[in-house]
């Protein structure tokens, strides 16, 4: 009787995750980051700068928790004076190619969904480039992306390191 019992069990157990199957459930909240560096925006070339560069490199870009296969969109804003030419490289991935005429309006609004497995969790690198006749002014850069954190783990304050 006893071993009617465990079977019985057994069983019952047998039946639910035949029903249930091998499905899991996973967090998915919207995530973005906001490249710091780009809220009062920056011009490429640098007129001020001695030695005008044409290109930019936003470094230490992390999406914690970016869920594998998900198509993150990236949003920006530009200006433009003449003729420029400029192009947005996540990593590898090139996502914009964009020549400027005398007729395109300034400013404008920019978003792009991103291919996936561009965007990495951690250490991503934002290269902007600008080449021909003229300058753009990239500002508000945002990445949307889908993560399966709902938390974002951050080192405890110290209060004797740091007594702020």
């Amino acid at each position: 009787m006893h071993m009617s019992a465990i079977r019985s069990v057994f069983s019952g157990i047998g039946t639910l995750f035949d029903r249930i199957g091998s499905l899991f459930e996973e967090p998915e909240v919207a995530r973005y980051v906001a490249v710091g560096e780009s809220a009062g925006g920056f011009t490429i070339p640098d007129p001020a700068a001695p030695l005008p560069l044409g290109d930019r490199h936003i470094r230490d870009i992390h999406a914690p928790g970016l869920t594998n296969g998900s198509r993150p969109v990236i949003f920006f804003r530009t200006t433009h004076t003449g003729n420029p030419a400029f192009s947005v490289r996540l990593n590898a991935t090139r996502l914009t190619r964009h020549t400027f005429s005398t007729a395109d309006a300034a400013p404008r609004c920019w978003h792009e969904i991103v291919p996936a497995g561009a965007l990495r969790p951690d250490n991503n690198e934002l290269t902007l480039t600008v080449s021909g006749d003229g300058h753009v002014t990239f500002s508000d850069i945002v990445i949307l992306y889908t993560s399966n954190k709902l938390t974002v783990k951050r080192p405890f304050p110290d209060p004797v390191l740091d007594p702020t």
